[in-house]
């Protein structure tokens, strides 16, 4: 079988969330590949060879198109796989399984990540074709599946983390504190990618407005992307650009998580949004926008405001939160376990659906 991903990169996006399943996967009696549009870092590379894996670049998506499929096509004409497994955020994933169904590939698998897309016009183009190409379909979230496949049937299949990962860990929380220089700090956090999606810009204007109540808060963005530079300049025109650390792109969030006092997602739409699931194994607080899917309160230890209430009633929200988490976090790894986010259980109910047993 092959897995497609929209970039083989080893943080964050689709790929790590494939790659955690592969990872907690008993591989006996399947062969699985990857393929994606960029060239793979080495150290993706000796993980997939050490397990017998291949990756297979097909070059530029959105620049070369019909390139890319024909690719694709020479990948499966040559290797006869029986699954192909496209993430993806959009009924674009229509390119990838109608050039499978063509090449004769039985099972087709389409994998919903988010509940919007900025590719409207040819989303809406290409719906009709994509449900003709799957015989398989997943979701992140009934938000995210409504939304993807309309009244067809799908599966969910939960974004599951290592719980262990996770869990709350005091030396690393002050080894990630010293190293920033924010040992006394009251530290609000995101995870994400820099983009329009997770709204970054309102979440500065949050954090203006606790600055004005608590003097010694600062703001932990990790992650990287596009709007990098544009944030930074809001920064500076908020006059908080000494308390905002930009950490970039990372492999290793779960460090970060722990060096938080309190979480806050304030996404414009989600399909599910994994980082605050992850925030909540970390025994964190978290503040979630109401356009964030309610699957993910799995430990109600999370609120979910308004996104047209004023940044400064976010604000306030903050500085009542509980931040106090040294004995919460093995108590919400359970409850999280039972909502079906441990990553053993979801990487076996997705075996199955490799198998053709679902």
């Amino acid at each position: 079988m092959i897995v497609i991903a929209t970039a083989f990169v080893p943080y964050g996006g689709l790929t790590t969330v494939m790659m955690n399943y592969y990872r907690a996967m008993d591989k006996s009696g399947l062969h699985i590949d990857f393929a994606s549009t960029n060239e793979s870092p080495q150290e993706l590379l000796d993980e997939l060879h050490s397990n017998d894996s291949e990756y297979y670049c097909l070059g530029e998506r959105n620049k070369n198109p019909f390139k890319y499929r024909l690719n694709l096509k020479k990948v499966l004409e040559k290797n006869k796989y029986d699954v192909i497994h496209v993430n993806g955020n959009s009924a674009t994933m229509a390119l990838e399984l109608s050039v499978a169904k063509k090449c004769g590939v039985p099972v087709r698998i389409a994998h919903g990540h988010n509940s919007k897309t900025s590719h409207s016009i040819v989303h809406g183009f290409l719906k009709p074709l994509l449900n003709k190409v799957y015989t398989h379909a997943i979701s992140v979230s009934k938000t995210a599946g409504d939304w993807l496949y309309g009244g067809n049937e799908y599966i969910i299949l939960n974004n599951a983390i290592d719980l262990e990962e996770y869990k709350f860990n005091k030396e690393i929380r002050d080894k990630v504190r010293r190293g920033l220089k924010i040992d006394n700090k009251f530290v609000v956090g995101n995870v994400g990618k820099l983009n329009e999606q997770k709204n970054h810009t309102f979440l500065l204007k949050v954090f203006s407005e606790l600055k004005k109540m608590r003097d010694d808060a600062c703001l932990l963005l990790v992650g990287g992307g596009p709007l990098e530079t544009d944030l930074r300049n809001e920064c500076k025109a908020l006059n908080i650009e000494n308390d905002v650390i930009f950490t970039g792109m990372v492999d290793n969030a779960s460090d970060y998580f722990q060096a938080m006092d309190v979480f806050v997602f304030p996404s414009s739409f989600e399909g599910l949004g994994m980082a605050v699931i992850e925030a909540q194994a970390n025994g964190l607080y978290c503040f979630a926008s109401d356009a964030v899917p309610k699957e993910t309160n799995v430990s109600n230890r999370i609120e979910y405001l308004s996104l047209k209430v004023p940044p400064k009633y976010w604000a306030e929200k903050l500085t009542s939160s509980l931040i106090d988490r040294y004995d919460i976090s093995d108590r919400v790894n359970k409850t999280i376990k039972s909502h079906g986010y441990d990553i053993s259980a979801e990487a076996y109910r997705l075996k199955n659906i490799y198998m053709n047993k679902n």
